[in-house]
């Protein structure tokens, strides 16, 4: 890659990232040091770090700064002044030292756990976006010098990994703790119903949206002028196997319910049993209270929820959790929406087991498996978001790969969590093969063949994902 290029590439990562720096704290930290790490695994993996690398790397850097000095020098001498690009790098492999030495560890990073929180706390698309940005940017490292080892894909893998491991963080700390009036707008669209379109399949389920949305805005219109309005409730039942955007979409009703201010967050919090239920008399009850504390003004997700009633447990906490919840629904109908969700056989027992459920739960959205078709859709996002492009070999044999795990698929059936999966282990297999070869171009680097999907039963391809 020329050095122009590099620079431009450095500019997307920063205009990616810019919404985190936005939020303040210390996530400008938090960015830098997982930008450190990815260049230092891209370097140990070619043994050292080229010029354009650290230049690649000190772009990103300044940017994120705000350092006007050292982008005068990168944008007006990098390329005509070899001593001040010497000096240049030096510094930037300083800066990396000490970033990598505060981070602690060079091989992990920060920011996907950080994020995913964050995401299920304000109902925001901050993951997705971060991870892309920065796997989009650990390819231009690899790439910066010209050329692309082995070693180098090994690198990248582990990049990926690393990008697709979160850690499980029960609370962010004191410092990284996110502000009452968090701004998204930045981040997100403004509005939901368009980010709502924009996922794939789930026809039914945005057309049910579309008309609740729509009745929403009528009532609110009626009660304005002082006319009549009929009572809705905001709860409802996602009856949907796993994978097929339950949680998504229950985010961005919760969006929806702000929006039209119906709810004065519309976060989103996410919980099954094992958030609900505790061992002990006593201690379910103190735990629903926290979670419909941490909720109020949001969207409380209950995934799973008929494991809060299992079959033939007559004496379960499950039911306390059960009670206290449907009191504290009352206690705070107007600041509360409650979605519960899981497999629809399951959720149908479990609304009718309880007469307090069946009169607050009258609204149901199903979610379907999705199609072979709509899975390669979900495939193909993947690779563009990634910079990989399908051969039409390639999309062929992934077509018949998804035909056929649709018609062997069971209750454990990944849906979109399949695609994804399938998209890690065959990048890794592309992986394997490009380290064969010695000159890599891009077209090489970012092309899926044929020969880079696993063969595996279909069988051991669902369960496995």
């Amino acid at each position: 890659m020329n050095t122009r290029e590099i620079k431009k590439e450095a500019n997307f990562f920063y205009k990616a990232v810019l919404p985190l720096l936005e939020m303040g704290g210390q996530f400008e930290s938090f960015v830098l040091a997982d930008l450190a790490t990815i260049v230092t695994i891209c370097g140990r993996s070619n043994g050292e770090l080229t010029s354009n690398e650290l230049l690649a790397f000190l772009t990103a850097y300044a940017l994120i700064k705000q350092d006007k000095a050292k982008l005068h020098i990168i944008i007006n001498s990098w390329d005509v002044s070899r001593e001040i690009r010497s000096d240049s790098e030096k510094l930037a492999v300083k800066l990396l030292l000490e970033l990598t030495e505060k981070s602690r560890s060079s091989d992990r990073l920060i920011l996907p756990s950080i994020l995913n929180r964050l995401d299920e706390e304000k109902g925001s698309n901050l993951l997705d976006k971060t991870v892309n940005a920065i796997y989009r940017f650990s390819q231009v490292v690899i790439k910066a010098d010209g050329k692309v080892t082995g070693a180098e894909m090994e690198g990248l893998s582990l990049i990926w990994r690393l990008l697709h491991t979160y850690e499980s963080i029960a609370k962010p700390e004191a410092e990284t703790k996110f502000p009452a009036k968090f701004s998204m707008t930045s981040a997100l669209s403004n509005d939901p119903l368009n980010d709502l379109n924009a996922l794939i399949g789930m026809e039914n389920v945005k057309s049910e949206v579309r008309t609740l949305t729509n009745f929403l805005k009528v009532q609110k219109v009626r009660s304005q002028r002082g006319l009549a309005t009929t009572p809705v409730s905001l709860h409802a039942v996602f009856c949907g196997p796993p994978g097929t955007g339950k949680t998504t979409v229950a985010r961005l009703m919760g969006k929806i319910y702000k929006d039209l201010g119906f709810l004065a967050k519309g976060h989103l919090v996410e919980t099954d049993r094992a958030g609900m239920v505790a061992s002990h008399i006593g201690g379910t009850a103190e735990k629903v209270d926290e979670l419909v504390k941490e909720a109020l003004d949001g969207v409380l997700f209950v995934d799973e929820a008929y494991a809060l009633k299992p079959p033939d447990a007559d004496r379960d906490f499950g039911q306390e959790a059960i009670d206290t919840l449907l009191k504290r629904m009352e206690d705070y109908r107007q600041r509360l929406v409650v979605i519960v969700a899981g497999y629809p056989d399951e959720m149908m027992t479990f609304i009718e087991s309880n007469p307090g459920l069946k009169s607050r739960f009258n609204r149901y959205f199903y979610f379907n498996d999705y199609t072979p078709e709509e899975l390669l859709k979900i495939f193909e996002k993947l690779c563009k978001d990634s910079h990989f492009e399908l051969t039409y070999q390639a999309r062929a044999v992934l077509k018949t790969r998804f035909e056929t795990l649709y018609n062997h698929r069971d209750r454990t059936f990944g849906n979109a969590r399949l695609a994804r999966n399938l998209f890690e282990k065959i990048i890794e297999q592309q992986a394997n093969r490009l380290a064969a070869i010695a000159h890599l171009t891009d077209e090489i680097l970012t092309t899926i063949q044929p020969e880079d999907i696993p063969v595996e039963s279909a069988g051991k391809e669902v369960r496995g994902m």
